[in-house]
C-alpha cells in the first residue's frame, strides 16, 4: 500500500510553529520580569521609607512631650509639675530624715509614672549636689539593676565634676561616652541648684526599630551629628538600600540598611538565563535533529533494509558509505558472520552470564527509585525557594556525580576506590536531607586501592542503614572499612558495613542466615537477594558474605572477596587483564 507523505505534521512544520509561540513568550516573560523586579524594589523602598518616617515621628513626639513636661517643670506650670517642684522643695529644705525620705520616694514614684508614660526605656532623675542624692527609678525591666547603676554613678560623677552642662530650652539632647561602655544620651536642667532631667541608652532609642526588623536582613543604625555610629551593628554587605532620615529635635540621624535586595536582580537574571537557556536548548536541538536525519537516521533506515533482507533470505545488501557512519558500515559488513556465530553458540556456554547480566540489570533497575531522585529535585527546589543557595548547589552536584557513576558505570568491574567515593556521593545527599541525623566514616586500606569488585556491592547495605537505622532522635554512625585479608593462603578483600542502630531482629538473622533461600528467589529481600546472587554468579563459592550483630549494638555486615586488580570474567575464568579502574 502506497502512503502519501504528509508535510503538515513534520518535524520542521512543528518547530516552526513551536518557535512562533515561543520567541513572543520570551519577550513576554523577560518584560514581565524586568517589570516585577523594578516594582518590587520600588516596594521595598517605600515600604523601608514609610516605616522609618512613622518611626522618626514617634520619637520627636515622645522627645518634644518629654521636653514640654521639664519645661512646665521649670515654670511651675500644672498640678503635676507643682507637686514635682513641691517635692523637690521639700527635700532639698527639711532636716527631718523621715520626711525627706517620703519626699524622695514620692519623687521616684513620679518619675516611674513619667517612664510609663513616655516608655520604659526613658530614664528620669533629680539630682541634689548638697547631699550628693540622686533620685532615680529603674523602670526598664530589660535593663539590670547593677547595669543601672553602672550610669547612675557615671552621671553622678559627671554632674558633681561639673562636667555636664545643663540645657536651656533650645538646646539638644547630648550624647555622652560614660565610662565602661556607659553611653547614654541626656537632657537635664538646673532648677534651684538641683539638677533635673531625663536619659536614654542610644540602643534604646532605636530598639523598637531594631525589634521590628528582626528578620536577620536589616540593619538599624544611630548617628550622632558628626556622623559618627553611637548605636546598631554595623554589616558591611553588598546589593543594599540605605535609607537615612534626621531627626528635628534631636542632634542625631538614623539609618535603615535593608539586605538581600540582591536577591531580585539575582532572581531576574536568573530568570533570564533560564529563557536564554531555552533558546540556546531549542537551537541545539534544531541542529541535532538535522545532524541525526542525514547521519543517523538515514544510515539506520539503510541498515533495517538490511536486516530485512537477511530475515528474508535474501543477498545484495545496500551499501552503507564511509561517510556516514562506520559503525554501522562495519555491523553491516559482519552482520552475517555475528548470525552464524549466534547459531553455533550452546546455551550453556551463556548460561552463568545471562544469570549475572540479569541480575545486574536487574539491580540497576532497583537503583532508579522514582523517589529517591524526585526527593533531591524537591529538596534543590525548596532550598532555592528559601535562598539557601549553597545547600542547593551542594545537592545538585552530588546528585549529579551520585546519577553519572550510576549510568556511565557499563564495567563488570570497578575500583573499590571508586566504589566508596560513589557511597560517599550518596551519603552526602542522605546528610545534606537529614542533616545531623547520622554521621559516616569511610576507610580505605592503601593495599586495597587498585582492587576490584563488582559495581554498586556495597550500596545496598549502606542504603539499609540509611533506611532501617536511622532515628531522629540520636545520631546513626555508619562505617565502612576496606582491608586486605589471607584466607588459607588466598589473598582477599575484607568489606565490613557496620552502624550503630539497632541491628538485625532475630527473624530477620534467621532469614539472612539462611543464603539459599535468596539464591532460590523465596525472599523479599531483593537488594540483598540480588547482591548475593550477583556475588556468587561472580566469585562462586570463593566470595562469602555474613550478617551479626555488634557486641554493644549495630548491624555489620561482612564481605570476602577474593583480592585481584584484574576483572574476573565468568564463574571459574581467568581475570580479565585489560580491565582498568575509571
Amino acid at each position: 500500500m502506497r502512503t502519501e507523505k504528509r508535510t503538515g505534521n513534520s518535524i520542521s512544520s512543528r518547530l516552526r510553529r513551536l518557535m512562533m509561540i515561543l520567541v513572543p513568550l520570551s519577550a513576554l516573560y523577560i518584560g514581565i520580569s524586568v517589570a516585577s523586579t523594578y516594582y518590587f524594589k520600588k516596594q521595598i523602598v517605600s515600604y523601608a521609607e514609610t516605616f522609618v518616617d512613622f518611626y522618626i515621628d514617634k520619637i520627636e513626639n515622645t522627645v518634644t512631650n518629654i521636653n514640654r513636661r521639664m519645661s512646665m517643670l521649670i515654670l511651675g506650670e500644672g498640678e503635676t509639675e507643682i507637686e514635682l517642684d513641691s517635692y523637690i522643695n521639700s527635700i532639698k529644705t527639711t532636716d527631718n530624715i523621715a520626711f525627706r525620705n517620703y519626699f524622695i520616694g514620692k519623687l521616684r514614684d513620679a518619675f516611674r509614672m513619667y517612664s510609663m508614660e513616655y516608655g520604659s526605656e526613658y530614664q528620669f532623675f533629680a539630682f541634689f549636689p548638697e547631699g550628693k542624692q540622686y533620685v532615680g527609678a529603674n523602670a526598664n525591666d530589660k535593663l539590670g539593676q547593677d547595669v543601672w547603676e553602672q550610669y547612675r554613678d557615671d552621671i553622678i560623677h559627671r554632674l558633681e565634676g561639673e562636667m555636664l552642662i545643663p540645657n536651656s530650652g533650645s538646646q539638644y539632647w547630648q550624647f555622652v561616652e560614660g565610662s565602661g561602655g556607659c553611653n547614654y544620651i541626656i537632657k537635664f536642667y538646673s532648677i534651684r541648684e538641683v539638677y533635673v532631667g531625663c536619659w536614654i541608652r542610644p540602643a534604646d532609642l532605636i530598639a523598637p526599630l531594631e525589634n521590628a526588623v528582626k528578620d536577620g536582613k536589616t540593619t538599624a543604625l544611630l548617628f550622632d551629628q558628626n556622623n559618627r555610629r553611637i548605636a546598631g551593628e554595623r554589616t558591611m554587605e553588598p546589593d543594599t538600600i540605605t535609607i537615612e532620615r534626621r531627626f528635628s529635635n534631636l542632634p542625631f540621624s538614623v539609618r535603615l540598611t535593608v539586605h538581600d535586595y540582591g536577591l531580585f536582580q539575582k532572581t531576574f537574571l536568573m530568570q533570564m538565563g533560564l529563557v536564554f537557556l531555552a533558546l540556546a536548548m531549542l537551537f541545539i536541538t534544531l541542529c541535532s535533529i538535522y545532524f541525526l536525519y542525514n547521519k543517523v537516521l538515514k544510515p539506520i533506515k539503510k541498515f533495517s533494509n538490511n536486516l530485512e533482507r537477511l530475515s528474508r533470505g535474501k543477498t545484495g545488501l545496500e551499501e552503507i558509505s564511509s561517510s556516514e557512519l562506520s559503525e554501522l558500515e562495519q555491523a553491516n559488513a559482519e552482520f552475517r558472520q555475528l548470525l552464524q556465530k549466534i547459531s553455533m553458540l550452546q546455551e550453556e556456554v551463556y548460561e552463568g552470564e545471562i544469570k549475572k547480566q540479569l541480575m545486574y540489570m536487574e539491580y540497576l533497575k532497583l537503583q532508579i527509585e522514582p523517589h529517591f531522585y524526585l526527593n533531591c529535585l524537591n529538596f534543590i527546589y525548596n532550598t532555592i525557594d528559601l535562598g539557601k543557595y549553597t545547600q542547593a548547589s551542594r545537592m545538585s552536584v552530588m546528585t549529579a556525580e551520585y546519577m553519572r557513576y550510576l549510568f556511565n558505570n557499563g564495567r563488570d568491574f570497578v575500583c573499590i576506590w571508586e566504589e566508596l567515593e560513589h557511597i560517599g556521593h550518596y551519603l552526602e545527599i542522605q546528610k545534606l536531607r537529614f542533616e545531623h541525623a547520622f554521621d559516616y566514616y569511610l576507610e580505605q586500606e592503601d593495599e586495597t586501592r587498585e582492587a576490584r569488585i563488582p559495581p554498586l556491592v556495597i550500596q545496598t547495605f549502606v542504603e539499609n542503614c540509611i533506611k532501617y537505622a536511622v532515628d531522629l532522635d540520636s545520631v546513626l554512625q555508619i562505617t565502612v572499612t576496606v582491608f586486605s585479608e589471607e584466607m588459607n593462603g588466598i589473598p582477599y578483600t575484607n568489606i565490613c558495613i557496620t552502624d550503630s542502630g539497632p541491628g538485625f531482629s532475630a527473624q530477620i538473622l534467621e532469614q539472612l542466615t539462611d543464603q539459599n533461600k535468596y539464591m532460590e528467589e523465596e525472599t523479599g529481600h531483593i537488594g540483598i537477594s540480588n547482591t548475593i546472587k550477583r556475588l556468587y554468579y561472580t566469585y562462586g563459592d570463593r566470595a562469602s558474605i555474613s550478617f551479626y550483630n555488634g557486641p554493644v549494638k549495630g548491624a555489620v555486615v561482612d564481605i570476602h572477596i577474593p583480592y585481584t586488580v584484574k576483572a574476573a570474567l565468568e564463574k571459574g575464568d581467568e581475570p580479565d587483564e585489560s580491565a582498568d579502574c575509571g
